[in-house]
């Protein structure tokens, strides 16, 4: 069987594409991805069943009324739906089902850490989310059926909303640019850009490849986190105080000497560290799914090993990052770290090309804990 594992491609140079479009232009790119009929929508739904998943339907169309509900849902649920204007979100599929994951291989253009996730939606005719904007880059990939987009300028949080809250739609788009996605067809948006994407036919779906945009304040968080828990506990002192003019003031050695003592916590090794645990950790944490092998197998009979779709995995020297925790790694190990960071799914002739007896030992090791699986 010939391969048929989900594959994007950029129909340009990965250069120019940066240049001219990454957070600056939207692109719509006809017949750019293929491989896109796993899942369906009964898979689909039976993940928005699990307690682990997050996952939601809307209802409605145009300026409303809208109506947001929050997963897990029962199978009593969809037939009370009706036949048009609703859609399901399943979040972070990828981490999820392994074979979904591997499409994040054919963004080897951009750096790993950047990838959050892939947002999975069925839609019934008439479906939509309704005119919003997101505030991360995003590719949105025709599965089946088809949609029909509109754009409009970039907003931010002062634009007009919609009185749906939940929703935070928008209340006037004007509309730039539209386009009829069919199975296979692209569009990729930068952050801000308004879009609307209205079902066309009873079984749309959409893949949504989502980019992590850091929020520095929650990395401030995590970088106080660390510092705090790796160092000491040290007091104040002033052995060499002096008599005050005025009690009420604040000295400015004083100040100096409390101001650098807490900056002195940032220590820059706890810092990188509490980066990449921070990088490194999944937005949906744990191996609660199966790697859905038989299905890789089949699509691609060269695999012989899948990296398990909720699996971050980053190289710092002679230390991985794995899922938040740290590897220190020997020089055998690390051409295997680096082809395993590298790419999701490995050939025999791949793995071979960097195996030793201490690379083995650490791959069995993750094969154990279910980072990684055999096929």
């Amino acid at each position: 069987m010939s391969e048929s594992l989900p594959r994007f491609t950029l129909p340009l140079d990965a250069a120019a594409f940066l240049r001219d479009h990454w957070q600056k232009a939207p692109l719509f790119m006809p017949a750019s991805a293929t491989g896109l009929d796993y899942p369906d929508a009964d898979t689909l739904a039976g993940l928005a069943m699990d307690e682990a998943v997050e996952s939601r339907i809307i209802e409605g169309r145009g300026l409303g009324p809208w109506q947001l509900r929050q997963g897990p849902f029962d199978e009593t649920v969809y037939p009370a739906l009706g036949e048009r204007d609703w859609t399901l979100l399943v979040q972070s599929v990828d981490h999820c089902l392994t074979g979904v994951s591997l499409l994040l291989d054919s963004f080897a253009f951009l750096p790993a850490w950047r990838l959050e996730d892939i947002m999975i939606s069925y839609a019934t005719e008439g479906g939509s989310v309704g005119p919003h904007f997101d505030r991360y880059d995003v590719f949105l990939i025709q599965a089946t059926g088809r949609r029909h987009w509109q754009l409009g300028d970039v907003c931010d949080d002062n634009s007009p909303r919609q009185d749906t809250d939940q929703l935070k739609l928008l209340a006037d788009m004007t509309v730039r640019e539209e386009f009829v996605a069919e199975p296979g067809d692209v569009l990729y948006l930068p952050p801000g850009v308004a879009h609307h994407g209205v079902a066309l036919d009873s079984d749309c779906i959409t893949w949504s490849v989502g980019f992590r945009a850091p929020d520095y304040q929650a990395l401030m968080a995590e970088i106080a986190g660390e510092c705090l828990a790796q160092a000491d506990s040290e007091l104040f002192t002033d052995p060499q105080r002096t008599p005050c003019d005025d009690p009420a003031r604040l000295a400015t050695a004083d100040r100096q000497q409390l101001i650098r003592g807490a900056l002195d916590l940032l220590q820059p090794q706890w810092v990188e560290q509490a980066l990449y645990r921070w990088l490194s950790t999944p937005r949906l944490d744990g191996l609660e799914f199966a790697a859905d092998e038989p299905h890789i197998r089949e699509r691609s009979p060269q695999t012989e090993l899948v990296r398990h779709g909720s699996v971050r995995l980053l190289c710092q020297g002679n230390i991985a990052w794995l899922n938040g925790d740290s590897w220190s790694l020997t020089e055998q190990q690390r051409p295997l770290v680096a082809l395993l960071a590298r790419q999701r799914r490995y050939t025999g002739e791949e793995l071979n090309a960097v195996m030793q007896p201490a690379a083995r030992e650490l791959l069995d090791e993750w094969i154990e804990q279910g980072y990684f699986a055999p096929l």
